[in-house]
C-alpha cells in the first residue's frame, strides 16, 4: 500500500511538471519518480518473505545464494521496467517541453492578439471621441469675416466672379464647403464664396468673436432696475421690460455696465441673458431696397423740412404785412418803426391774448402811456424790455408771440391805441384780479380779469 501511494505521488509531481512547468522540472519530477520506484521495489521485496531465489542448472558455478540475503535486491527484469519507466519520464519530460512551449506560445500570441484587439479597440474610441468632439463643437463649421468694412460674397471662388452679396465687419455665418484658397458660405441671405484670406475659421473665429462684435444683453424679467451704480444702494435710472436689448459696455463683478435707449447704468447679471451680434451678411439686391428705403427717408425728411420753412416763411410774411399796416395807419402820432409796431402787437398778445377786446386794448394804452410818462424809455423796445416791468418777456411768452405771430384781435387793439382810442388814461401799471391790493391803487378800472390802476 505504502509502495502505492509512493509511486503514485511521484506520478502525480510528474504529471503536473509536463502541465505546468519546463523540460528541467519534468526532467527533476522523473528522477523523483525514479527513485520512488526503486525504493518502492525494495521495500516491496524485503515485505514479500515466501519468494526465494534458487539456482538452475544452468548456474550450478554459483555458490548458492541465501534467499534472506536477496530480499532487498531488485530482480533485473523489475529494474530494467523500473529503467524503461525512466526513459519514458525523459520522453514525457520532452513532450511536456514542447507543450509548455506551444502552451507559452499559445498564450503569447493570445496576448499580442488581446493586445492588437484592446490597441484596436482605444484607436477606435479615441478617433469616435475625436470625431464625437469635432461633432458637438458649436463653431466646427463657423467662419467670420476679418475685415474693417466688408468682404463680398461671389458666385464662384475667383476675384472675377460676380458678387453677390456682402458681409460687413463684425458679421459671420456657416461654412458649406471648406477649401485651401476660396470657401462656400452663407451669411444671412447670402450665399456663395469668400477668399479664406479674409475670414477666420473654427476655433480662431470663435477667439475673435468678442474682437469684433457687441455684447448685448436681453432683460430675461420685467421691471428690471437701471441703477447707477454695481449695488442694489445705488440709485434707479431706469426701468427695462422682459425681452429689451442692452448694448453691454464692462463687467462688474456680479454687474453688467449697459447702455440703453441714450440711458447708462448698472444690471444685475443674474437678470440678464448675454450673447455676441454676430451680423449677416445682405445679398445685392437686399442692399439695394435698403438704399431706396433710406433715399425715401431722406427725401421725406427733405420734404418736411421744406414744409417747415415755407410754413415759417409764411408767418413771417403775415407778421410783416400787419405790422406794414400798423404803421401806414396809425403811425402819424408817434415816431415807430416797423418793429416796434409789431412788437406792440405781439406784447399785446402775450399778456391780453385771451382776454377781451377792451382788455387787450387796456394793455396797449398801458404801453403808450409809460412811453409818453418818459419814465420808461423813449421807444416802444425800451418800455417794453425795461427791468423787471412785463412778466411776459421773463417767461418767454413775448418770444414766442413774435415767432408765432398776434392774433387779429392783439393786432387792431394796437393800431386803436395807436390812433388815439384810450380806455385807461393816465394808467401805467395792470395785474391780475387774483393778486390785486386796491388798497394801494390811487385809482383803478377792472376790465375783464385784470386790475388797471394808478
Amino acid at each position: 500500500m505504502l509502495c502505492y501511494m509512493l509511486v503514485n505521488s511521484g506520478l502525480e509531481d510528474f504529471m503536473k511538471a509536463i502541465k505546468h512547468g519546463t523540460a528541467a522540472a519534468a526532467t527533476a519530477a522523473a528522477t523523483c519518480g525514479l527513485v520512488v520506484a526503486i525504493t518502492a521495489e525494495l521495500v516491496f521485496s524485503g515485505l514479500n518473505k515466501s519468494e526465494d531465489i534458487t539456482p538452475t542448472a544452468n548456474v550450478e558455478s554459483f555458490e548458492k545464494v541465501d534467499s534472506k540475503e536477496t530480499k532487498n535486491v531488485l530482480s533485473l527484469e523489475r529494474m530494467n521496467n523500473v529503467l524503461v519507466g525512466a526513459g519514458m519520464m525523459e520522453d514525457f519530460a520532452r513532450i511536456g517541453e514542447t507543450e509548455s512551449q506551444q502552451e507559452t506560445t499559445t498564450r503569447e500570441e493570445t496576448t499580442e492578439a488581446e493586445t492588437e484587439t484592446e490597441t484596436e479597440a482605444e484607436t477606435e474610441t479615441e478617433t469616435q471621441t475625436e470625431e464625437e468632439t469635432t461633432e458637438n463643437y458649436a463653431y466646427a463649421d463657423f467662419f467670420l469675416v476679418n475685415v474693417t468694412e466688408y468682404l463680398n460674397v461671389r458666385a464662384e471662388g475667383s476675384e472675377d466672379a460676380e458678387i453677390l452679396g456682402k458681409i460687413y465687419a463684425g458679421g459671420g455665418g456657416q461654412v458649406l464647403e471648406k477649401g485651401e484658397e476660396w470657401s462656400k458660405i452663407q451669411s444671412g441671405n447670402a450665399v456663395g464664396y469668400i477668399k479664406n484670406e479674409y475670414a477666420w475659421f473654427s476655433h480662431d473665429a470663435e477667439a475673435n468673436i468678442p474682437n469684433v462684435c457687441p455684447l448685448r444683453a436681453t432683460s430675461t424679467v420685467d421691471n428690471l432696475r437701471l441703477r447707477e451704480g454695481p449695488g442694489t444702494d445705488y440709485k434707479i435710472n431706469d426701468v427695462i421690460n422682459e425681452g429689451d436689448q442692452l448694448t453691454v459696455m464692462a463687467e462688474h463683478g456680479d454687474w453688467w455696465a449697459v447702455s440703453y435707449d441714450g440711458v447708462t447704468g448698472y444690471t444685475a447679471k443674474e437678470y440678464v441673458n448675454i450673447w455676441y451680434d454676430i451680423g449677416q451678411g445682405i445679398t445685392i439686391e437686399e442692399e439695394e431696397r435698403e438704399r431706396e428705403a433710406e433715399r425715401a427717408r431722406i427725401a421725406e425728411e427733405a420734404a418736411a423740412e421744406q414744409r417747415r420753412l415755407q410754413e415759417e416763411e409764411e408767418k413771417r410774411q403775415k407778421n410783416l404785412a400787419n405790422a406794414q399796416e400798423a404803421q401806414t395807419v396809425y403811425s402819424s402820432g408817434y415816431n415807430l418803426s416797423i418793429d416796434d409796431n409789431y412788437l406792440l402787437s405781439c406784447l399785446v398778445m402775450a399778456e391780453a391774448g385771451g382776454e377781451c377786446y377792451e382788455g387787450k386794448l387796456a394793455v396797449a394804452n398801458i404801453v403808450l402811456n409809460r412811453l409818453n410818462s418818459g419814465k420808461y424809455g423813449n421807444t416802444i423796445s425800451d418800455v417794453i424790455y425795461a427791468s423787471g416791468q412785463f412778466s411776459v418777456v421773463r417767461n418767454g411768452a413775448l418770444n414766442r408771440a413774435i415767432n408765432n405771430g398776434p392774433n387779429s384781435g392783439s393786432v387792431q387793439a394796437a393800431q386803436e391805441a395807436l390812433a388815439g382810442v384810450n380806455n385807461v388814461p393816465n394808467y401805467t401799471s395792470f395785474c391780475t384780479l387774483a393778486v390785486a391790493k386796491y388798497s394801494r391803487y390811487a385809482a383803478y378800472s377792472i376790465i375783464g380779469n385784470q386790475v388797471f390802476y394808478r
